[in-house]
């Protein structure tokens, strides 16, 4: 009867007063109580924010008025009919942006805010961080370069002349991911020169022409090999940084290192478009800075360098949302070329046709994959600095411009390695395996990051204390008890590999992450959870791996194994290009929706 007499008063109100009231609005908000009467259900993925609804009131010969009523939803998943949330800032545009030069200007920005979006780059970071391990724990397992007395494998496992011997069979990454090969370099903060080998070839043409042949190129190839094996001893991953560039030292000599003095003229540039504050430069410095680093990582790492001191001196990363700002910059900066050879060997001799096929994949994934992880890198720059930044917008710009050099880089490591192999071999840098207190000190510092990284999106609780301590389980188990567990054949056709492991790890997240946050009306609860939970697939494929034991034979030895091997490599390739579109894997092919 009550429900009845307010949609009476309702009509009232809407349907007769505005004869005489000339216009005036009468209804302009509702109490919490008459949103209960009228039973008005704000659906859950209604993200934070303000927002409005529109009332109708009908009679018998149609909508008699109608009223547009806001309301907004609060960080914890409160709805409030007066319009009054204090925790919820407007998402300001990229034009707004744009125009704000000072930091201290900007409006903040909370995770919470946008949780769909939060979700989808925790889900993907997880992924990413599971593809960067898989190089780490198959290497530390016995996953490197094939014995000399194995067979030849069919995506390229031969020790000998396979190159980067198949990257472990990821081929197109469809099944189980391979034969041991080598599998690339170490992950980013322990990453090893293993994906940039040399081979053993004659003199090709490049190797007799005049391209490298400048008078300063003998100094400075003995400079890099002095300062590489410096680096080593106490940094891995400036050993790597230092390396990086060698194909191009190749082919260019001395000339090569011009990516030295563009990286820090581009640093410069960083600091003046910012005013060295914690800022994120101009969209075309950034992306020059990025092609920078993807030619040559050193080139970029002197520019993340220049930035890093320019901010710090100047005064201007005092609070923690400031270092971390700067922090994921200086990622985004030298990075990609770090990441591309995590993804696939930048460096492979191709000798048939099994790894021709692998070559192209290199390509396709090496491609891919770097675009996204930038992609996301570039989105999380909001999360970490605490303030809405402006070239999150421009996110897929970077990432288009990443996957294009990317491409560029990988042709011209082709170049190098068929048509300056002496000069190559000659340059190259065989590092020295990490010792066991590098690796500790290594796992200890990215765990530290971790947590700092995290922290602003989670908040420092027992649940960032969860997660942090199930991404740390792997490399404690690495690092202590892991080799010394029972091997089991089946596990090592269980657990999927490579690319194939981001596909699941985003698929196995996007369905849990839809069911969690239909569980809590707090997005910020809803966060705090779902960061521990997404932490466990890696977790249980790491336990899996460290008891996989490498099977005799190999599936894809057999001539119906090899186009099965490929058949399911297109359609990983299929899902891969679904996922870096950013569509929902779980709704796309089940039609499990994340929203």
């Amino acid at each position: 009867m009550r429900r009845l007499l307010l949609l009476v008063i309702l009509f009232f109100n809407l349907g007769v007063l505005p004869s005489y009231a000339s216009g005036n609005v009468i209804i302009d908000r509702l109490t919490t109580q008459d949103a209960e009467d009228l039973n008005i259900v704000i659906p859950y993925e209604v993200p934070p924010g303000f927002h409005s609804i529109t009332i109708e009131v009908y009679d018998g010969a149609g909508t008699v008025n109608e009223k547009d009523i806001p309301f907004c939803k609060n960080l914890d998943g409160e709805i409030h009919w007066d319009n009054l949330c204090p925790d919820v800032v407007e998402i300001k545009s990229y034009e707004e942006l744009l125009k704000i030069s000072d930091r201290s200007a900007l409006p903040t920005y909370s995770p919470a805010q946008e949780p769909e979006k939060t979700k989808g780059l925790a889900i993907d970071a997880f992924a990413a961080l599971a593809l960067l391990s898989a190089a780490a724990q198959a290497k530390s397992s016995g996953g490197g370069a094939a014995q000399p007395d194995q067979p030849d494998q069919p995506d390229g496992g031969d020790g000998g002349d396979g190159g980067d011997g198949g990257d472990g069979g990821d081929g197109g990454d469809g099944g189980d991911g391979g034969d041991g090969g080598d599998e690339g370099p170490d992950e980013l903060t322990e990453v090893e020169s293993e994906g940039l080998e040399a081979f053993e070839r004659e003199e090709g043409w490049g190797d007799r022409s005049i391209t490298w042949r400048s008078k300063y190129t003998e100094h400075t190839d003995d400079w890099m090999e002095r300062f590489t094996h410096w680096a080593s001893k106490s940094s891995p991953l400036l050993a790597r940084t230092a390396v990086d560039g060698s194909y191009s030292r190749a082919m260019f000599g001395s000339w090569a290192l011009a990516s030295v003095p563009i990286g820090l003229l581009l640093g410069i540039r960083a600091l003046r478009d910012t005013g060295a504050q914690a800022l994120a430069p101009s969209l075309i410095t950034v992306m020059a800075i990025v092609a920078v680093g993807i030619i040559d990582a050193l080139g970029g790492f002197i520019a993340a360098v220049i930035f890093l001191t320019g901010v710090l001196v100047t005064g201007h990363a005092t609070s923690r949302s400031e270092l971390l700002t700067v922090a994921g910059l200086i990622l985004i900066f030298f990075a990609p070329a770090l990441l591309a050879s995590a993804v696939r060997p930048l460096r492979r001799l191709v000798s048939n046709k099994d790894e021709g096929w692998e070559r192209i994949t290199d390509y396709a994934l090496a491609v891919l994959l770097t675009g996204w992880t930038v992609d996301k890198m570039v989105n999380a720059l909001n999360g970490f600095g605490s303030v809405q930044l402006p070239i999150t917008f421009k996110a897929t710009e970077i990432a288009i411009v990443s996957s294009v050099f990317v491409a560029i880089r990988v042709i011209g490591e082709d170049i190098a390695t068929y048509h300056y192999p002496v000069r190559l071999a000659h340059v190259t840098v065989e590092l020295e395996e990490p010792n066991t207190r590098q690796r500790a000190t290594t796992s200890a510092f990215k765990t530290l990051l971790f947590l700092a990284l995290a922290s602003p999106f989670v908040g420092f609780n027992i649940q960032l204390l969860l997660g942090a301590l199930l991404f740390a389980t792997p490399f404690i188990g690495e690092l202590t008890f892991a080799e010394r567990l029972p091997k089991f054949a089946i596990f090592y056709r269980l657990v999927p590999q490579r690319t194939f492991k981001v596909v699941v790890m985003v698929f196995v997240g996007a369905f849990f992450g839809a069911w969690m946050q239909s569980l809590f009306a707090s997005p910020k609860v809803f966060l705090k959870w779902s960061f521990v939970l997404l932490a466990i697939p890696g977790l249980i494929f790491s336990v899996m791996e460290w008891l996989s034991d490498e099977p005799k034979s190999d599936w894809k030895e057999s001539k119906r194994g090899r186009w099965m091997y490929r058949i399911l490599g297109v359609v990983i390739f299929a899902l891969t290009v679904q996922m870096v579109r950013g569509v929902d894997l779980s709704a796309w092919l089940f039609g499990v929706s994340s929203n």
